[in-house]
């Protein structure tokens, strides 16, 4: 059977060796899209070719021209040009990512922007509308900061990311560490399966990873509340991609801004895209017979609106994805130390980035996963395990021995106590399941300590969490060292302070003092 299985590994493992040969020495040539054009630009001294898709009539108005999202295919603007080219016309760039020798070349915002720019110089475009889409809204913002007046007649943000407090996270120094995460993972679902160009229905890619990690919204709020131009939002009610709310953000600094929000999720512009057209060209006509709002014509009402600080308590809980990415890495966090676990929560929680009770759940579950686990292993495989690592590193035969001496006479004492004594769980809970004591104990006391001790350390984390959500807003560029130092001062808080409420707990702490000095200053005579 064993060998078998090793016949059938070794199959699997050569299949996709090739396979992966094959995606990597004869990539899949992509078929161009329709109304596909092709323009040479030059960029940073290589010839680059710069695809674009151009629909409608080439005279007339300026033309449109909509940045799409990195994340989104681009099939998916396809109705909503056509609907908009029936009298305008409407470009998609499709920014290159090699040049001609085909070296990388940047994916980040600015540099798109600079290439759109010359792109757009060689088309001759003196003036254009632009439709941001999505994450292309950061390339629209840096190319609506980096052109003169005038030559951009309006801008359009379509389900648009923009201001930084309402992504992620909220910091772009707390995001970018993220961000990081998504390189290998790009690179696994765009080379490392099996099947070539399966994950294109997928949103995440390489390209979108590099887009995220060089994309820095910090200077965003500044820039759009300084536009004067015209300004059309558009976003659906349940984007759960881009909130809503950030569109309310985009619409309160904007004082000449106007709104449109529908019914529909994040593809909205595909599956809705007759009332997004509709909307977006009654705005154009608008803007060409000069009715839109101006930033001086605008009511007081907007403008001290507009004025106002902005509310960190106006940034909803994050969604979706950013949802799925926090709750695993804090379940990883949490398997590794319960402790940091759930100050990272509360953190997180206090900050108004996952809800307090999404908080308490993913550590509550984490916790009962880790210390049952802990239990079994103990129950099924008894003291050799100890003898091996990782186990070995995190607990000694002589702690196991103290622990079951203890356990016999005062168990169920000692598993409600660990709980409240860091240091003591792994040693308290593998005895447990040495010795046999019922599951169904076990789990009660257990189940009731956790019940007590996770609200307890993750309302405090909460608490000393707001207070310091000030601090970041004024200290953004120290958000990343301000937020690991709390982490770290509340978990050896937690280490220190809670054992040395107890008389052994600070005979411990002493007996380490006296040996710790003894090391360093040899022994002392007296």
């Amino acid at each position: 059977m064993n060998r078998s299985y090793k016949r059938l590994f070794l199959f699997l493992f050569l299949l996709y060796a090739l396979s992966l040969f094959i995606q990597l020495n004869f990539p899949v040539e992509n078929k161009p899209f329709k109304n596909e054009m092709e323009e040479t630009i030059e960029w940073e001294g290589s010839t680059v070719l710069f695809s674009y898709l151009d629909f409608g009539p080439s005279e007339g108005e300026p033309p449109v021209v909509l940045i799409p999202d990195p994340f989104t295919p681009i099939q998916n603007f396809e109705r909503f040009s056509q609907q908009v080219s029936e009298t305008r016309r409407l470009i998609i760039p499709v920014f290159p990512t090699v040049n001609g020798k085909g070296d990388l070349i940047s994916h980040s915002p600015p540099a798109r922007a600079e290439m759109l720019l010359q792109f757009l110089e060689n088309k001759e475009f003196k003036q254009i509308d632009l439709i941001g889409y999505g994450f292309g809204n950061s390339v629209a913002i840096q190319f609506l900061e980096k052109n003169p007046p005038g030559s951009v007649r309006s801008y359009s943000m379509f389900s648009a990311i923009g201001v930084q407090e309402f992504h992620f996270l909220g910091y772009h120094v707390l995001n970018q560490p993220i961000y990081s995460i998504l390189y290998p993972i790009g690179w696994l679902l765009d080379h490392g399966l099996p099947v070539a160009n399966w994950n294109r229905s997928i949103p995440l890619n390489l390209e979108g990873a590099r887009f995220l990690n060089n994309m820095d919204q910090r200077s965003y709020r500044e820039i759009l509340s300084s536009l004067e131009l015209p300004v059309h939002i558009i976003h659906s009610e349940n984007d759960r991609q881009i909130s809503v709310s950030t569109a309310r953000e985009h619409f309160r600094i904007i004082p000449q801004s106007t709104i449109t929000i529908t019914n529909g999720d994040h593809s909205a512009i595909h599956g809705r895209a007759y009332e997004w057209a509709e909307s977006y060209k009654s705005f154009l006509s608008d803007v060409e017979s000069d009715k839109t709002p101006k930033p001086n014509s605008t009511s007081p009402e907007r403008l001290e609106l507009a004025e106002q600080d902005f509310n960190l308590g106006d940034v909803p809980p994050v969604d979706d994805w950013a949802f799925f990415m926090i709750i695993l890495m804090l379940t990883i966090v949490t398997l590794v130390s319960e402790d940091l676990g759930c100050i990272g929560a509360g953190l997180l929680a206090a900050g108004n980035v996952i809800t307090i009770w999404a908080a308490f759940t993913v550590v509550f579950v984490g916790i009962l996963i880790t210390d049952t686990g802990i239990y079994w292993l103990g129950r099924v495989f008894g003291r050799p395990v100890i003898q091996k690592a990782p186990f070995k590193w995190l607990i000694s035969k002589k702690d196991i021995d103290f622990t079951a001496a203890l356990f016999s006479n005062n168990g169920f004492k000692i598993m409600f106590g660990s709980r409240f004594l860091p240091g003591t769980r792994f040693p308290t809970y593998f005895s447990a399941g040495v010795l046999h004591t019922a599951f169904p104990t076990f789990f009660a006391y257990f189940f009731i300590s956790i019940l007590i001790w996770t609200p307890m350390v993750l309302g405090t984390s909460i608490v000393v969490g707001h207070q310091m959500l000030g601090f970041l807003q004024i200290y953004q560029d120290y958000a990343i060292h301000i937020f690991f130092i709390l982490v770290l001062a509340l978990y050896f808080g937690f280490k220190l302070l809670v054992p040395l409420s107890t008389r052994k707990g600070r005979k411990e702490l002493a007996v380490y003092v006296i040996r710790f000095r003894q090391r360093i200053f040899g022994k002392t005579t007296g």
